[in-house]
C-alpha cells in the first residue's frame, strides 16, 4: 500500500476558491496600476514636451511611447486575463473530482462572485472619476472586462464546473 506524504499536493482540491479570489485580486491590481501608470506617464510626457532643454528627438520618442503605452497595457491586460482563464480551465480539467463536491464548488463560486462584484464596483468608482476616466477610456479591453467582471466570473464558473464534473471517465 502506497502512502502519500503529508506534504504532498497531489489530490489537493480545497484551494479553488482561494485561487479564484487571488486571480481576481491580481487582475484588479493590474487594472488599477495600469490606470495610474498611464496617468503618471501623461504627467511625465507633458513635462518632457514642455522642457526646453530636451532635444526634439527626445520629445518625439517620448510622444511616440506615450501614444503606444495605453494600447500596450490594454493588450497585456487582455493577454494576462485570457492566460489566467486558460490556466483555470486546464487545471479544472486535470483535477479528478467526485460529483458530490459540485455543491461545495458552487458555494465557493458564489464567494468568488461576491469578491468580483466588490472589486468591479471599486474599479468602476475609480474609472468614472473625472480625473481618471480619460485614461480608462484609452483601454477598452480592460475597461470592458473590469466593468463586466461579475458576468465573466459567472461564465467562467460555468465552464469550470463543466470541466470539473462533466468529463467522462475512460476505462
Amino acid at each position: 500500500m502506497k502512502r502519500s506524504s503529508p506534504h504532498s499536493h497531489a489530490g489537493k482540491k480545497g484551494n479553488a476558491a482561494v485561487e479564484g479570489i487571488t486571480i481576481i485580486v491580481f487582475i484588479f491590481i493590474l487594472s488599477m496600476s495600469s490606470l495610474f501608470a498611464i496617468q503618471i506617464f501623461d504627467d511625465l510626457n507633458t513635462e518632457i514636451q514642455n522642457d526646453d532643454d530636451l532635444s526634439n528627438r527626445t520629445k518625439n520618442t517620448s510622444g511616440d511611447l506615450y501614444d503606444k503605452f495605453p494600447t500596450l497595457l490594454d493588450n497585456l491586460f487582455l493577454f494576462a486575463f485570457i492566460l489566467f482563464l486558460v490556466f483555470v480551465l486546464v487545471s479544472a480539467f486535470v483535477i479528478d473530482t467526485h460529483p458530490i463536491f459540485f455543491i461545495i464548488s458552487f458555494i465557493l463560486l458564489i464567494m468568488v462572485f461576491v469578491v468580483a462584484l466588490f472589486l468591479g464596483n471599486a474599479y468602476n468608482d475609480v474609472a468614472t472619476d473625472p480625473a481618471i476616466s480619460a485614461y480608462a477610456n484609452t483601454m477598452p479591453y480592460m475597461s470592458w472586462v473590469m466593468r463586466h467582471i461579475a458576468e465573466c466570473i459567472i461564465g467562467f464558473g460555468a465552464m469550470v464546473s463543466i470541466a470539473l464534473f462533466a468529463k467522462f471517465k475512460l476505462a
